[in-house]
């Protein structure tokens, strides 16, 4: 009984997409073929982000996760060493930030957000955005205007501009007191703690 020889040359497996294979070439013939139906799974090192991965599209995305209370989705939006600023939290890091989401979206309730691209240009995009949502039992309405720094899909740095004072005064029954330094401190504190 004599053994099957097996072929040194590449099975090409059709896909019902696939395009007529390209005459094989030496660096053709070292690689072994691809199992039927596998796809790849991730981007490889050194391309250029997709249209999907702009920063226009990746802020789009974030709001979206926003509107639904999706922290965890919003966090993903992150690179591991992102950063992000406003007038409460100044934090650093995927996990950081993503935490400050996930307790903030548990804590207020009736969310309500809207958002609109004002400018992308490269790297960098803004947003305004508007939330309106239930805080300690309190009515909130906090407008902002963000800004993004979006490399290879993720968000890379985010600072967040609004109005201390206004948001305050509306969260706490505390009126203008919460512009008052040890009072402003003490609210920081307890936020912090969320």
């Amino acid at each position: 009984m004599s053994t099957p020889r097996i072929s040194a040359k590449p099975v090409v497996i059709p896909t019902s997409s696939a395009k007529p294979a390209a005459p094989a070439t030496s660096a053709q013939t070292d690689t072994a073929p691809a199992a039927a139906g596998w796809q790849p799974t991730g981007r490889v090192s050194g391309a250029r982000p997709t249209a999907a991965e702009s920063p226009a599209t990746v802020a789009a995305a974030y709001f979206d996760a926003f509107s639904r209370g999706d922290a965890a989705t919003m966090a993903k939006q992150y690179a591991p060493n992102a950063t992000f600023d406003d007038p409460i939290y100044s934090l650093r890091g995927q996990a950081d930030i993503g935490h400050m989401w996930t307790s903030l979206l548990k804590t207020g309730k009736n969310l309500k957000v809207s958002s609109k691209v004002l400018e992308s240009d490269g790297d960098q995009v803004k947003v305004a955005w508007t939330a309106d949502y239930t805080l300690f039992g309190r009515k909130v309405h906090n407008e902002s205007i963000t800004t993004m720094q979006v490399k290879d899909g993720k968000i890379t740095s985010q600072k967040d501009d609004w109005s201390w004072s206004k948001w305050a005064k509306q969260a706490f029954p505390l009126g203008g007191l919460v512009d008052v330094k040890p009072v402003k401190s003490l609210l920081l504190k307890v936020l912090h703690a969320i």
